[in-house]
C-alpha cells in the first residue's frame, strides 16, 4: 500500500468545520477574450463593454438576454429560405445570459437602433427606385444599405455573441477587456465559510 492519500480516502478525518471554498459568482468562466459557461450565466455587476464597475442595487442597468448558436453548416441552405428556418429552430442551442450595461454604453447601443432603422429606410427606397426607374445601378445602393442595415442591426441586438458551442458549453465573445479582467478577478475573490455536513464533503 502507498503512504500517499487523496481526499477522497474514506479512512480520512473529516474536514474541519468552518473550511473555506471557493464559489464562482455566476456560473462562467473567463478564457482568454472568451466568457464560457453552461445553458444560464450571470455575469458580475460591471458594464460589459467599458467595465465600469456598477452597483448591485441599479436594476436599470441589468440585461436579461437570450443569446442563440446553430452549426454554420446550416447556412448553405439560405437558399432554400424555409429549409433554412425549419433547420435552424430545431438544432439552434439557447443559452440565457443576464449581463450589466452603463447608461453611456446603452445610449450607444440605441443609437445604432436608429441607425439600423434610417439604413432600413434607404433600402427600401432604393429598391423602389430600382424598380420605378428600371436603372441597375441603383443596386448598389440597394446592396450598400442592406450591408449597413445588417450591420447596426447587429451592433444594436447586444455586446455578447456565442462563437461556440461544444459539448454543453457555450462561448461568449464581445465582452471588453476591462470586464474581462474584472469579472476574472470577481470569480477568484468570492470566498466564503462553509460548514461540513459529513464525511462526504457535503456542505451547507
Amino acid at each position: 500500500m502507498t503512504t500517499g492519500q487523496n481526499s477522497t480516502n474514506p479512512f480520512a478525518s473529516p474536514p474541519s468545520i468552518g473550511e473555506t471554498v471557493k464559489v464562482v459568482a455566476g456560473n462562467y468562466e473567463i478564457q482568454g477574450e472568451r466568457i464560457l459557461g453552461t445553458d444560464k450565466i450571470i455575469l458580475p455587476h460591471a458594464c460589459v463593454k467599458c467595465g465600469d464597475v456598477l452597483s448591485e442595487q441599479d436594476s436599470s442597468s441589468r440585461r436579461k438576454k437570450d443569446l442563440y448558436w446553430v452549426h454554420p453548416a446550416i447556412f448553405v441552405l439560405v437558399i432554400q429560405l424555409l429549409i433554412f428556418l425549419i433547420v435552424y429552430l430545431a438544432t439552434r442551442k439557447k443559452c440565457r445570459v443576464e449581463y450589466s450595461l452603463c447608461r453611456e454604453c446603452n445610449a450607444k447601443q440605441r443609437i445604432n437602433i436608429v441607425y439600423c432603422v434610417a439604413s432600413l429606410a434607404v433600402f427600401i427606397g432604393m429598391v423602389a427606385l430600382m424598380i420605378s426607374l428600371e436603372n441597375g445601378w441603383f443596386s448598389l445602393g440597394v446592396i450598400i444599405a442592406f450591408v449597413a442595415m445588417l450591420t447596426f442591426a447587429i451592433r444594436a441586438n447586444g455586446p455578447l455573441v456565442v462563437k461556440a458551442y461544444k459539448k454543453g458549453e457555450f462561448q461568449l465573445r464581445g465582452a471588453s477587456p476591462e470586464f474581462l479582467q474584472f469579472a476574472e478577478g470577481y470569480t477568484d475573490a468570492d470566498v466564503v465559510p462553509a460548514v461540513v455536513l459529513a464525511e462526504d464533503g457535503r456542505l451547507a
